[in-house]
């Protein structure tokens, strides 16, 4: 029986396009379908070419370690053929080479499937997500992404290096007409705390970049984007362990004042989802932990 196009493979592939690489169960959790029905349509579309396997295994340090599927040429050449991705997109731009980050997008993955199932939870909440390195991410001023901004020469008050938060994203409570702005930053312990020459790249100067962009009013650009007048926005730190967390954490509460800074690690989305009081405001770790939805704090775990 030859092969066809069924249900959802459109999807599902414009999916792994825009996440890059995902996981069977990241595949089954956004399509709330089972894991072996799943596994075995994906061997079906790898067969015909339409994505590859990934020699790479990623595991959240529980159970077995999955495998990871990302798009083939011919896959994203089927999609720019339907209309679902634009053709001047570049092959590099989607394909995954040997020096893509795993890990570090895996579990960005994992935080945004987390939030997205949030909108089934929460019949009033809306999400709007910009991804760093989505194929379908639009080009901003001067051709840069979007989400790039540029942080201040110290003393200088001059342009400086340019930053890029790993996602921005929109929180709308449909109810209340109020739309919350958050940057993410998706941390996997390779970067320096603080450097002593203040490289623009240590985990101190990124809360700085975003300390003077508060200051500046510069996330004000994004009202457009969401057709709300913004107040301000949060910052978020997700790590992959507990330690690095209190790394950072302890590192946060010393560059006061970062109260909209707020940190949490992978194993602590699970149980309640990305939702729930799992979040140190402040760097706060050992106090009570906050929600990134405010009053509108709710568990939404994975099914």
């Amino acid at each position: 029986m030859s092969f066809r196009m069924i249900g959802k493979d459109c999807e599902t592939l414009k999916c792994i396009a825009e996440y890059r690489i995902l996981t069977v169960s990241q595949i089954a959790a956004m399509f709330h379908k089972n894991r072996q029905v799943v596994r075995r349509r994906l061997r079906e579309l790898e067969e015909k070419g339409l994505i590859e396997v990934a020699s790479y295994e990623f595991g959240r340090g529980r159970g077995r370690p999955e495998k990871s599927m990302s798009l083939a040429k011919y896959g994203v050449d089927l999609l720019k053929d339907k209309g679902l991705l634009c053709h001047e997109v570049p092959y590099e731009k989607v394909l995954v080479g040997k020096s893509f980050c795993f890990n570090h997008q895996l579990l960005l993955n994992w935080f945004r499937i987390h939030l997205n199932h949030v909108e089934k939870v929460c019949s009033r909440v809306r999400v709007k997500f910009m991804a760093h390195n989505s194929p379908f991410l639009p080009k901003g001023p001067n051709g840069r992404l979007f989400i790039t901004d540029y942080s201040l020469v110290p003393g200088s008050g001059q342009q400086g290096n340019k930053f890029t938060p790993d996602a921005a994203f929109g929180i709308s409570d449909l109810v209340a007409n109020k739309t919350c702005l958050f940057f993410l930053e998706v941390d996997r312990g390779t970067e320096t705390l603080a450097s002593p020459k203040r490289d623009m790249s240590d985990i101190r100067q990124k809360i700085v970049n975003y300390q003077w962009y508060a200051c500046k009013k510069s996330y004000k650009r994004y009202n457009e984007v969401f057709n709300y007048d913004l107040f301000g926005f949060s910052l978020l730190f997700l790590t992959s362990t507990y330690g690095r967390l209190a790394a950072l954490c302890k590192l946060t509460q010393e560059m006061q004042p970062t109260n909209f800074v707020l940190l949490t690690e992978i194993n602590r989305l699970f149980p309640d989802g990305v939702s729930a009081k799992i979040w140190a405001e402040g760097g706060d770790i050992h106090g009570p932990q906050e929600s990134i939805l405010g009053s509108l704090c709710c568990n939404a775990p994975l099914p």
